[in-house]
Formats: C-alpha cells, structure tokens, sequence
C-alpha cells in the first residue's frame, strides 16, 4: 500500500477543514501572509465559516478544486487581517492625538468648583446625573441624546433644565457657587 497522500474530496455533509493536511495549509498560507502566530487559529475558523457558507448556498456552483479554493479564501482572510489592522493603527493615532493635549493649568478656584460638582453630581437622582453627564461631560447633542434615551428631545430638554436648576441650587447650598 502507497504511503502517498491521496486528495481528499469533502462530501456534502462533513464540516470544512477536518484534515490536518488543510489545516495546516491554511496556517502555513496565513502565517506566509503575515498573520501572527496568535491569531492564526482564528483565520482558519473564518476560512472554515467561508468553506461552510459556500456549501450552505445552493444557488453557487460547487467548487471545483476545494483545496485551491481554501487556499485562495485563507490569502483573502489575510489580507482581510491586515485592513484591520491598519484601520485600527489609524484609529489608535487620531486617538492618540486627540487626548495627547498638554494639560491645562487651572486656577484654585476651578479645582474647587470641578470637585464640588462631582460630589454633588453623585448625589443626584439619577435622571438628573444621566442627563448632565450625557450633555457636559459626553459633549452630545441634543438630538443624539434623545436618540440614545430613546425619548423626544423635548423630554431632554426639561429634563436637563431641570437636572440644571437642581445642580445650581445644590452648589448655591455648599457655597460653591
């Protein structure tokens, strides 16, 4: 009997990538397509999702070469990888960049109020403390935060006036105002 491998042919029914020999193709593919060692097991589960929505689609002609076509599918993923990665990179940067702002000397005074309205945005309802959070410390619309609430702006808007009124009269209590 020959020692030599014979081309598997993947029935209808048997799940995607079960022989060890595509398996470690797809990884040899998507680590020679600069994948890294860690995320190699998750680029041969999405060929293996790609092989099993092929085959879950009647209307697609059946591959012809399946080994190609894995093969084509774990390049694809690899690219796929390294999109994401760089869109990633460049969210990091403009992030990076946004909150890399030298600090901002603030007087005594400012420290005192800043302080004071976190102690008294603790003790809030937490409507109130929502709304004002939502508003000044998130810097959201409006609009966006009735979305987010699911209310109508109308309803933010009384809500944060009087979120509003109940903040000035407790830092007018403390003094802090």
């Amino acid at each position: 009997m020959a020692r030599g491998r014979a081309a598997r042919q993947p029935s209808e029914d048997d799940p995607a990538l079960v022989d060890p020999a595509e398996v470690r193709r797809v990884r040899a593919v998507l680590a020679l397509g600069g994948v890294p060692w860690d995320a190699l097991d998750d680029g041969v589960q999405r060929v293996r999702l790609k092989l099993l929505e092929e085959r879950a689609d009647p209307t697609r002609p059946k591959v012809r070469d399946p080994l190609a076509w894995v093969t084509v599918v774990a390049s694809r993923v690899a690219s796929d990888w390294h999109r994401s990665q760089s869109r990633d990179a460049g969210l990091r940067r403009r992030l990076a960049k946004r909150w890399s702002r030298p600090p901002v000397e603030h007087s005594e005074e400012q420290r005192l109020l800043a302080l004071a309205v976190a102690d008294e945005l603790e003790s809030m309802l937490p409507a109130h403390r929502q709304i004002l959070v939502l508003r000044y410390y998130a810097d959201l619309p409006i609009p966006e935060i009735a979305q987010l609430l699911d209310v109508p702006e109308g309803t933010v808007k009384s809500r944060l006036h009087a979120a509003q009124a109940a903040m000035r009269a407790r830092l007018r209590q403390v003094e802090a105002i």
